[in-house]
């Protein structure tokens, strides 16, 4: 019989940076065109505002994405049970509120051959989505992740 427990680390993924980079780079292009007046017919003021507007979006998104970027452990068991912990709080003096704390796999789960964005319930009641790109993790963790959690939906559908 096979085992579905695993540890891993996910690392952030250049991939997904790259990609993220690339959309509010062009958010903030659209902006400088729509301020110099290369696309649409608008006002100056309108203008402006609308450009401050794509440049304020590129803004708070590359912030975003990059301040929540850190590396996750994730512990699966036998029995299918998640745990999750962030390591850029790991790497600091631990605490009990640092510990691996349980996670539920949530409907909305996409498990592909290629992502995995894993939608999971904490025990305070939050939902942390965690996507996981194959440049995350080697390629045996990424393909025994994949079995684990399409395990683990196929049990949770089971029992409903």
């Amino acid at each position: 019989m096979m085992s579905i427990s695993l540890s891993a680390v996910i690392q952030p993924s250049r991939i997904l940076s790259a990609l993220v980079g690339l959309q509010c780079l062009l958010a903030a292009s659209t902006g400088v065109l729509i301020a110099a007046g290369v696309v649409g017919d608008l006002g100056l003021p309108e203008r402006l505002a609308l450009a401050l507007l794509c440049l304020a979006a590129a803004i708070y998104g590359i912030t975003r994405y990059y301040r929540s970027r850190h590396a996750v452990h994730i512990d699966i068991s036998g029995s299918g049970r998640i745990r999750i912990a962030d390591m850029a709080t790991a790497q600091a003096a631990p605490t009990a509120k640092q510990m691996p704390s349980p996670a539920k796999l949530l409907e909305g789960t996409t498990l592909w051959s290629h992502l995995l964005l894993l939608r999971l319930r904490l025990d305070s009641g939050s939902v942390r989505t965690i996507a996981i790109l194959p440049d995350c993790v080697s390629h045996d963790t990424f393909r025994n992740l994949s079995v684990a959690c399409r395990w683990i939906a196929s049990q949770a559908n089971a029992g409903e």
